[in-house]
């Protein structure tokens, strides 16, 4: 083992950790709101259920890390195809998450439905395109699984990320400005500044991202630790619906 991957290791395993941890406390604070009779009307079932899938597979992501790291020959394209899974679902619940919770908040405008959809459907096509041309390549000469990264598919998909943060940040921002509500006092208020603050550091993650994906010679070492910031820093945004419940 190199320096480089002694320190990469334990670094992205306490990030992993993190996130794993928020995670748990997500769905320890969230459970139990399914088993109460009378829950509030802020925290909706449909909410309490998209927020424990986000969590489960964010969760089910970080944990795979370091059977990726040691997969034998005979698992790396396997468990490669099943993190691939578990990544591009938690992002897509959550794409899907703040575009729904604007397209609430617009008092389900037409036309950003048919923006939302469209990018959306986007995101999906790309989620695909990368779990089919993206996985765990055996590498005969290091003896290890290493993941091959198609830098197009990646580019799709952080793309289709950006047009949904761009799409809520704008749609919140809207409602922030267009005075139909009582300001940020108001239910609306609060989810439509809630949305804008979440959107916007979302698209600042998303956008650096991709500019690593671009990068020739980014490694994937800092992808790893990239996409374990990503993670954990997803799962805390996320929990910004507590905040008003």
């Amino acid at each position: 083992m190199s320096c480089t991957d002694a320190t990469e290791l334990p670094l992205v395993c306490v990030i992993y950790g993190l996130a794993i941890q928020s995670g748990l406390n997500t769905l320890v604070t969230t459970v139990p709101q399914f088993f109460q009779s009378h829950a509030s009307p802020k925290s909706p079932l449909f909410l309490g259920i998209v927020t424990c899938a986000f969590s489960l597979l964010i969760m089910a992501d970080s944990s795979m890390y370091i059977p990726n790291h040691f997969a034998d020959e005979r698992l790396c394209s396997v468990l490669y195809m099943a993190e691939g899974v578990f990544y591009q679902g938690f992002l897509l619940i959550f794409d899907t998450f703040i575009l729904v919770k604007t397209y609430i908040i617009t008092r389900e405008n037409k036309v950003f439905l048919a923006f939302m959809t469209t990018a959306l459907l986007y995101r999906l096509a790309a989620a695909v395109a990368d779990l089919i041309l993206s996985g765990g390549v055996w590498d005969d000469e290091s003896g290890a699984c290493a993941y091959s990264q198609n830098g197009e598919t990646m580019f799709h998909y952080a793309g289709a990320d950006l047009a949904c943060d761009v799409l809520a940040t704008a749609g919140s921002l809207a409602m922030l400005i267009s005075g139909k509500f009582g300001g940020v006092s108001d239910l609306i208020g609060q989810l439509s500044l809630e949305n804008v603050i979440r959107s916007s550091l979302t698209l600042v993650l998303n956008s650096v991202l991709m500019y690593l994906g671009q990068l020739p010679t980014v490694s994937f070492k800092v992808l790893s630790i990239a996409w374990a910031i990503q993670n954990t820093v997803l799962l805390y945004l996320m929990n910004m619906e507590h905040v008003y419940s």
